[in-house]
């Protein structure tokens, strides 16, 4: 047996109100134990539970007291006694025990001890008894033969002795006749009572090891007094711990009743948020309509821009065409030009030949004149057509000239006329390249606009679906925030009903304090 050390002399008490509930599995391990028992053992809940219950076994028990215990226990009935329990710091605390059996199914599980602060006498007697156990002594044994049977036997002996040997008063044989006859008439009704009694004991526990601690009693009434006492501690356990279950039903309430408001509060804020969830959802079902309208227009807009990019892609072309004949003409044009500028320059050259022969003539018309003098009167006619020539030459170089300065006017004409064509040749060139960069970007505009345009084509699509969606979503939102409601007042009933059963367990605690 388990012994554990060290001990002191101290004893712990505890009040005749407060129990001491531990529970076991089958194999004698804590499972469960209440805050009193915590307490009064001085040992932690972590250091309890798991561990074997003879952890506050005290080394002055006795072994035989726990052999009855558990020879009662096995056979699935309850069992009483008194107990000396050590603490964990050593010190000692007695207690009045009484464990059950737990079962299940019909199965034992596991055993059940609720403690009380026993009586002072019955702590006396149970030291007593147990020393002398502990130092070997057995239980003592009870008289064989009972008072009334004692007192019939001495009166048979007396009525016997007074037959043979004779006495000489008749009365007082006669007296002691009538005394053995009542004696016999009273054992048999002890033993008829003794039947009666043996059959409500077995009902209930007792043993000769309780009624020499609980009692100063022996024999049936001892055992009599011991199964009273029995039957008061189920009793008073039952109490306990429907008191105990009434307890723990009102903290459960109580605490269930917290997380009912919790919820109803949570539900509360969910139905208020699923309020806002709805109509931002109705919103964005308007939202999502006015998109799917402007995805629309969008689309007809492509549309019309991819056309309109078509046609300029088109008159691009057309143009690039005509400033391709333009710049064909403007080149034709500027070699026409060159081609006068260069017969200019032919004229220019023979009117300065021109000039140059009316210098000489009018020279050789002076010379002529001036030889036409010295000759005098045979040459005045020559003079006179010297004279002629020499104007004649003079008109000439004249006429020349005013050709020249318009040849020449020309001739610059013909070189501007020439460099505007170069640079409308030239200007025609880049417009033609610009014509043709544009006509490049219309045909990558006409891309990408029928590439918009097939995008907003599934855009409005993909709009139409969300939609559908959203007045799928706009549904289940309607649907949770019915179910809020609904969860709302299921909360209410469910807190109306916690706070019914805490009505109850209130009464029934009240219950349990008024037949204590």
């Amino acid at each position: 047996m388990r012994k554990n050390l060290p001990v002191t002399s101290n004893e712990k008490t505890f009040p005749s109100s407060v129990k001491l509930i531990s529970v076991t599995d089958k194999n004698g391990n804590i499972v469960d134990c209440n805050d009193a028992f915590v307490e009064v053992s001085g040992f932690s809940r972590s250091e309890l539970i798991g561990q074997p219950h003879n952890i506050v076994r005290h080394p002055d028990m006795p072994a035989m007291a726990f052999k009855v215990m558990w020879s009662h226990l096995k056979e699935g009935k309850a069992w009483m006694g008194l107990v000396k329990n050590r603490c964990k710091n050593g010190d000692f605390y007695w207690v009045d025990a009484y464990v059950t059996p737990v079962t299940a199914n019909g199965q034992v599980i596991g055993y059940e001890s609720v403690r009380s602060s026993p009586r002072a006498e019955d702590v006396q007697r149970a030291d007593r008894l147990y020393r002398r156990l502990s130092a070997g002594s057995n239980l003592p044994k009870p008289l064989p033969i009972s008072l009334p049977n004692i007192f019939l036997m001495v009166s048979v002996a007396i009525a016997l002795a007074t037959f043979f040997f004779g006495y000489k008063e008749l009365s007082g044989s006669l007296l002691l006749a009538v005394i053995a006859i009542y004696a016999i008439w009273v054992n048999v009704k002890d033993h008829a009572r003794a039947s009666d009694l043996k059959k409500l004991l077995s009902r209930s526990f007792s043993h000769e090891l309780a009624v020499l601690t609980y009692t100063n009693k022996s024999g049936l009434t001892g055992a009599l007094e011991v199964s009273i006492l029995s039957q008061q501690a189920h009793l008073t356990t039952i109490i306990n711990r429907i008191d105990d279950a009434a307890k723990r039903v009102s903290r459960e309430t109580l605490s269930s009743f917290d997380l009912v408001k919790q919820s109803k509060q949570v539900i509360d804020h969910q139905q208020s948020e699923t309020i806002q969830v709805a109509t931002a959802m109705n919103e964005m079902t308007t939202t999502i309509s006015e998109v799917s309208h402007h995805v629309s227009n969008t689309a007809s807009q492509a549309d019309k821009a991819f056309n309109l990019a078509e046609t300029g892609g088109g008159l691009s072309k057309t143009t690039s065409a005509s400033i391709e004949k333009l710049r064909a003409t403007v080149q034709t044009i500027s070699k026409s030009v060159v081609d006068v500028e260069l017969q200019t320059t032919k004229i220019a050259q023979a009117a300065q030949i021109i000039e140059q022969i009316a210098e000489q003539t009018n020279l050789l018309a002076l010379n002529a004149a001036i030889e036409a003098a010295r000759a005098g009167e045979q040459g005045r006619g020559f003079a006179v057509v010297a004279e002629e020539v020499r104007n004649l030459a003079k008109r000439t170089q004249d006429s020349t000239k005013e050709i020249y300065e318009i040849v020449r006017a020309l001739s610059l004409k013909s070189s501007d006329a020439v460099k505007v064509a170069e640079s409308g040749a030239s200007d025609a060139d880049e417009g033609l390249s610009k014509v043709i960069e544009s006509g490049d970007m219309l045909q990558g505009i006409v891309a990408s606009v029928g590439h918009i345009s097939d995008m907003t084509t599934q855009m409005a699509a993909a709009v139409e679906e969300q939609a559908h969606v959203a007045e799928d979503i706009n549904r289940q939102v309607v649907s949770i925030s019915t179910l809020a409601d609904e969860s709302a007042n299921s909360a209410d009933k469910a807190a109306s009903s916690l706070e019914h059963l805490k009505k109850i367990s209130e009464e029934l605690h009240e219950l349990v304090v008024r037949f204590k």
